[in-house]
This record gives structure tokens, C-alpha cells and sequence, in this order.
């Protein structure tokens, strides 16, 4: 099912649960308060809404969620023209973020090695896997499949043609996933954490 905007913060929170390392890593090893995550998954999903998939359970519990934007171009001008710098920096500027300028400095650097890496002849793209998680409880329900499925169908509705996604190389069940699903590798890049294994899907 495609998500809608009143279940960011549920995405968020699971998004914050299941890459806690990486959380802590990039906000000075302190968890930021919920607004901050909110805020970066609130421009992911207005910069293209039909990319937002979700799996739900009956009682409306978020289990997961895969963002498959078609493109990013999108992504920066929905930034920059949709007020979201400004509200950002006049959050973290008056302390609702929770954290200080080193995170800042931190996720601008990450934030421009996978810019630089995804522009980098034979690594673009069409499309990307630009987040999926699935909830602990979740996991091995196959539903990480049916999500990346699903961007399937919205990828070949959309004519893409070659997507791209990045994995920590010790994530391997994710790796597993990905390859079954017809991924493979195709480099590496690298952001402060250290490496991040490339995989690509030539859509037929």
C-alpha cells in the first residue's frame, strides 16, 4: 500500500529503531528528538508521495517501509523550494533537534560523498532503494520482498530502467534479499561509518 503523510512519524520511529548506530553516529551518540527524523522523512515522502510504500498490519501497526523515488532531482528541489532548509535550520538553530553543529557537519559530508558517488560514471542510476526497513517483530515474514516488489511495479510503470540501492557489506540477510530479488553488486563508496556495498537491478 502507498503511505500517506499522517504515517511519517510512525516511519521515522522505525527508521530510528532500526538503524540506531547509524542514529547515534551521525547525531553525536545521543538519540535527537523525534522532530528531527520526522522532518527528514516528511520532505522524502511530499518530494514524490507514490514512491512511499508501506506494509501495515490490520490494526494499523506500520511493520515496514521501502522509499523508491524515480528519481532525486525531485528530492533536492523539493528542499529547496518547499521551505524545508529554512524550517530545518531554524530548528536546529533554536534546539529542537537536540543536537549540535558536529552532527551537522557529519551528515553534510555523508550527505555529498554519496552525491559525488552517485553521479560517478557506470554508478548512476535511474531509480533508487533510498530507505526500507522492516520492524524487528517483522522480520522474516517476507514482507522487506514484497515491498521491493512492489517498487518494482512502480518502476517499470515509471519506465525506469537500472536502480540502484546501498548495504552495509555485514548485512548480509539484507544482501541475500537483494540478490534473490535480482540485485547485484557494483561497487563500493564510503561515508564516516566506512563502507557501503553499491547493488544495481536492470528493470526489463
Amino acid at each position: 500500500m502507498r503511505a500517506r503523510l499522517t504515517d511519517v512519524p510512525d516511519i521515522a520511529c522505525l527508521f530510528t529503531e532500526s538503524f540506531m548506530d547509524s542514529v547515534l553516529h551521525h547525531c553525536g551518540g545521543r538519540l535527537p528528538n523525534p522532530q528531527a527524523m520526522q522532518d527528514v522523512f516528511t520532505l522524502v515522502y511530499q518530494a514524490e508521495p507514490a514512491a512511499a510504500l508501506l506494509a501495515k498490519e490490520q490494526t494499523g501497526q506500520v511493520l515496514g517501509y521501502c522509499f523508491a523515488p524515480v528519481g532525486l532531482r525531485q528530492l533536492w528541489w523539493q528542499a529547496l523550494t518547499g521551505g524545508h532548509l529554512i524550517k530545518w535550520a531554524w530548528r536546529w538553530l533554536t534546539g529542537q533537534y537536540g543536537f549540535g553543529l558536529s552532527p551537522v557537519k557529519i551528515i553534510i559530508l555523508n550527505k555529498l560523498a554519496f552525491l559525488r558517488s552517485a553521479t560517478t560514471p557506470g554508478k548512476t542510476a535511474n531509480a533508487r532503494i533510498l530507505s526500507i526497513a522492516v520492524a524487528p517483530a517483522a522480520r522474516g515474514r517476507g514482507i522487506a520482498s514484497a515491498l521491493m516488489t512492489e517498487a518494482d511495479k512502480y518502476f517499470k510503470d515509471n519506465k525506469v530502467q537500472r536502480v540502484r540501492l546501498e548495504v552495509r557489506p555485514d548485512n548480509q540477510p539484507a544482501i541475500r534479499v537483494y540478490k534473490k530479488l535480482g540485485y547485484y553488486p557494483g561497487g563500493t563508496t564510503y561515508d564516516s561509518q566506512g563502507p557501503w556495498l553499491i547493488m544495481f537491478k536492470e528493470i526489463s
